[in-house]
């Protein structure tokens, strides 16, 4: 098909750049300049519409407990820790360090930010280094005049999953019966451009560095300089220290990818067995940093065995990529009647889609964590298959301009548009812990500046799972994943603060937890009818409006 546009075969870094001009660049600014004030609009409006007495946390509708750990990193950096500590598990453990929260934390510690600050600010940081990768990447699959629109339509698009939105009144909790009941386009980050860099740095900055080994990988199979592959081991080490759930699927298509370059070109491909053994060498000290705190950390394996990720089933893993899957089937029918599929570029793509949806569905307790990036590969054969049903029909498209957009933006946009919806009712009615009563942190901050560091408070969870964030201490019980034995944990304080227990038995339980202070507010009054003022083994060291800690007196 001589119409369409195809790049070269072979390029390097330097050559795909050069064929970007200046206005291009500046396209690609103005959409960056665009996006961050669109990704803005919720967080400035929740901030906005704060009801008197509140304080906006940020958090987002995604992922709700998740938010208040990255505070908690990003907290401790701004407080001069490099190394930081699970706020959220109270037991002995080692500090981990976690370079992309460090990062956050300096940035709030430089410019004396807030954490809500500093993590949205390292956000929006990010956005444009994404797009100009992102624009990279696309200048080599495709020519100057299809650019623009490639761009837009990876940065926008997403799946079907709208059309289970019943599902989220249906199943308010999403897990149901033994699996996921939500569409994943709804809900995890990581399988979409537009939600990663609307949600959280860490998904933004995984992806940057994901995008940039594969698309190195590419450029060395084609061109064989050792550079491309020095710089790869570099990223991986620091991509597998953010985001360790990507280490089996990188590993998995690197090794297929230069396997099959031997298999088509039927000779030994020495320079990727190189490529593969030198990305190996300069990311295996992150692998063995993890390594290591899994064999010595006893919390690190109780995190890892409790931190179950499945994917959705397989009907709603389909609408949840949508008109991108279809696409990419219609996109590799393309590459095959054009003759283009052995070329090193697409075999990369492919071996990429197929690597993904196995991994997905592979026995590990982190499936859909692996998901990071998928977006990219499905949206760039589902361009092809768009550009190739345009240069067949270009007087039909020209004819019905305003019907095919309309139809591209009923199959494309709706999850797109539902990421920002969904905030801004969250914000607009105040749900979860989008907002904290004004006394209740306060309190936090009491107890950041005036009890040990090395304190363990228990309050109810959902109090829990937010102290650490803003006062810098341990919670005795407060998340899923982060606190080891949570729901055994969750039972216990119920039990605690329903006043189930004898005296006795109180004492014990208090002493053998090392449980430093309680935390007396709402959420713990909401349990039942336990009385701190009259038991003789806690000592109130503070009250504010309802709100009273109390220091365990006991030994």
């Amino acid at each position: 098909m001589e119409s369409f546009n195809f790049t070269p075969e072979k390029m390097t870094f330097g050559q795909i750049f050069k064929s970007i001009s200046l206005g291009q660049w500046r396209f690609v600014a103005l959409v960056s300049l665009i996006l961050i004030i669109l990704t803005s609009i919720p967080i400035i409006y929740g901030w906005l519409v704060t009801p008197a007495g509140q304080v906006f946390t940020g958090m987002h509708f995604v992922s709700a407990d998740d938010w208040f750990v990255y505070y908690s990193f990003i907290n401790q950096a701004k407080a001069g820790k490099i190394f930081f500590r699970d706020l959220f598990a109270p037991v002995d453990h080692q500090a981990i360090f976690r370079p992309e929260w460090l990062a956050a934390g300096l940035l709030a510690r430089f410019f004396k930010l807030p954490v809500l600050a500093a993590f949205q600010l390292f956000r929006l940081l990010l956005i444009p280094i994404f797009l100009a990768l992102l624009y990279l990447v696309i200048s080599y699959y495709f020519k100057e005049k299809q650019r623009r629109l490639s761009f837009i339509f990876l940065i926008f698009s997403s799946g079907l999953g709208t059309i289970f939105l019943y599902r989220l009144v249906k199943y308010p909790f999403n897990y149901f019966n033994g699996s996921f009941r939500w569409p994943m386009d709804l809900w995890v980050p990581d399988l979409n451009n537009f939600y990663l860099l609307y949600t959280s740095p860490h998904f933004i900055l995984s992806a940057i560095f994901l995008f940039l080994i594969f698309f190195l990988a590419i450029l060395f199979s084609e061109t064989k300089k050792y550079s491309y592959a020095l710089w790869s081991g570099v990223f991986g080490a620091v991509l597998f220290l953010i985001h360790p759930f990507q280490v089996i699927k990188v590993f998995l298509i690197l090794a297929t990818f230069f396997l099959l370059l031997f298999i088509k070109d039927q000779k030994f491909f020495w320079p990727g067995l190189k490529f593969f053994l030198t990305f190996l060498f300069l990311s295996l000290p992150a692998i063995f940093y993890y390594f290591w705190l899994w064999q010595t950390d006893w919390l690190t394996g109780q995190r890892i065995r409790q931190n179950i990720n499945p994917t959705t089933p397989l009907y709603l893993t389909v609408f949840s990529f949508g008109g991108l899957l279809v696409g990419t089937i219609i996109g590799i029918y393309f590459l095959v009647k054009t003759k283009k599929i052995t070329e090193n570029k697409y075999i990369f793509l492919i071996i990429w889609i197929i690597g993904q949806l196995l991994i997905l569905y592979a026995p590990i307790n982190y499936q859909r964590r692996t998901g990071l990036g998928f977006h990219l590969p499905l949206g760039i054969l589902t361009l092809f298959a768009i550009f190739y049903f345009y240069e067949r029909c270009q007087l039909t498209f020209k004819k019905n301009q305003f019907i095919f957009g309309v139809i591209a933006g009923l199959i494309f946009l709706p999850s797109t548009i539902f990421v920002l919806a969904a905030d801004l009712m969250v914000y607009e009615q105040g749900r979860e812990l989008s907002y904290l009563d004004l006394d209740i942190y306060q309190s936090f901050l009491w107890l950041k500046d005036n009890v040990a560091p090395s304190s363990i408070i228990l309050s109810a969870v959902k109090t829990g799972n937010v102290l650490p964030a803003y006062a810098l201490r341990t919670s005795y019980v407060g998340h899923a994943v982060e606190t080891p034995g949570y729901i055994d944990k969750k039972k216990e304080v119920n039990d605690f603060f329903a006043n189930r227990l004898s005296r006795e038995r109180e004492l014990e339980f208090l002493r053998e937890r090392r449980i430093n202070y309680i935390f007396y507010g709402d959420e713990e009054k909401k349990i039942g009818d336990y009385q701190p003022t009259v038991k003789d083994y806690l000592k109130e060291v503070y009250q504010r409006a309802g709100v009273g800690i109390y220091q365990v007196t006991t030994k």
